[in-house]
């Protein structure tokens, strides 16, 4: 006969042969009642333990955090545009900066942040204040004392939220004293307006740094353009050929037209007295302005020293001056336009909520925190269970 399995409570009988009378043989195998720890181990474990430990963490271990609160927004200037609803509502010559917001909160929850809270704001002995609980201070029993141990520790004392809608951000720090969370919050919001100002200065230099350089090169060519204009009128010896040029031409007209009326005069001299001394001269007279009309005419055109020569030299380089000159002003005004552009484009950290100092520890929440656990340990105990459960059903 197979064995039955039943508990069964190890009593020795007083008559040994009762389990004849019923009907049973003497060489059942009887299997002896589960113990406690057997049948209440894994509720044990798995809700009582960890609610036990809650309750003495919670209620009698953690210390109270005192939670300093401030909200403030980030708002860029604007130079003009649209009118709507929304810009009737914001502040004169303001709208938000959505993109610096979201920079500013992730400086204030950064590496960076820790390193000059740390280094210049003693971010250390906020953190491990004499009466802390020896789970929630840094350094603490399971944590090294570095800076990355640091910086996760960081994350617990302070956080940020930024309201998509509004763009309000809020900024909370926690600390074991009322104190340390108002000095650890004014000191996150002045680390913070210093990178705001990094921010501008960067994009002050970005706006105006190419409208410099360009400033730098154009003058450089235009002051070289002076240069080689100079020692060019120094080695052809002359200032203006242009204008050099139309008074040679001048003089050449005058030239020419008093050779005619020399000649005409000399013509009519020859009709009315044939034989007056004074044509000779006045031939001499005519022949003489001649040749110093060709001598100016050949002082504008005509040789290598000429002023027609000359004058397309002098034609290049003026021409390479203007340029540069013209490209020269059209710098300055790109500079100043850059510079009114980046005091346009300034953003500003304006607090709305400035830091408070708490009269009471509102953190941790025990009784919530005592009931999470017991919820979360129901639920993997029930989990387990079932599954346990379920796998021995199969095996029978």
């Amino acid at each position: 006969m197979q064995p039955v399995n039943m508990y069964f409570n190890p009593v020795v009988p007083e008559h040994p042969g009762l389990l004849s009378d019923l009907g049973m043989d003497d060489d059942i195998e009887l299997e002896p009642a589960p113990s406690f720890w057997r049948q209440n181990g894994l509720f044990i474990g798995l809700v009582a333990l960890p609610l036990l430990l809650a309750v003495l963490y919670f209620g009698f271990i953690a210390s109270g955090l005192y939670v300093s609160e401030t909200k403030f927004i980030v708002r860029s200037a604007q130079s003009g545009g649209e009118v709507s609803l929304t810009s009737i509502l914001q502040t004169p010559g303001m709208s938000r900066a959505v993109d610096e917001t979201y920079a500013v909160s992730t400086y204030v929850t950064s590496r960076d942040m820790v390193a000059k809270l740390e280094k210049e704001r003693q971010l250390r002995a906020i953190m491990n204040r004499p009466g802390a609980d020896f789970i929630y201070r840094f350094p603490n029993f399971y944590s090294r004392d570095n800076s990355e141990e640091l910086y996760k520790a960081f994350q617990r004392f302070v956080d940020i939220d930024v309201d998509t809608t509004t763009g309000i951000s809020t900024l909370r720090t926690k600390a074991f004293r009322a104190e340390d969370a108002l000095a650890l919050s004014k000191h996150v919001m002045e680390f913070a307006d210093e990178f705001i100002n990094r921010l501008n200065m960067r994009a002050h230099s970005d706006a105006i740094g190419y409208a410099e350089t360009l400033i730098k090169e154009t003058t450089a060519r235009f002051a070289d353009s002076e240069m080689r204009l100079a020692a060019y009128r120094n080695r052809e010896m002359v200032l203006n050929p242009e204008k050099e040029s139309i008074a040679s031409m001048e003089a050449l007209a005058k030239l020419s037209t008093l050779i005619s009326k020399e000649e005409a005069t000399l013509a009519q001299q020859i009709a009315q007295t044939p034989g007056s001394p004074t044509i000779q001269s006045q031939r001499e007279k005519i022949n003489s302005l001649k040749t110093e009309f060709l001598k100016l005419r050949q002082s504008v055109a005509g040789g290598e020293n000429s002023i027609a020569s000359k004058l397309e030299g002098f034609e290049k380089l003026m021409l390479e001056r203007e340029l540069s000159a013209k490209s020269l002003a059209a710098a300055m005004i790109e500079l100043e336009r850059s510079r009114q552009f980046a005091q346009t484009q300034r953003i500003y950290l304006q607090t709305i909520i400035v830091p408070n100092l708490a009269d009471l520890p509102t953190r941790p929440w025990r009784i919530l925190s005592i009931l999470f656990v017991l919820f979360c340990s129901i639920i993997v105990y029930w989990s387990i269970k079932s599954l346990r459960d379920l796998i021995l059903e199969h095996q029978t």
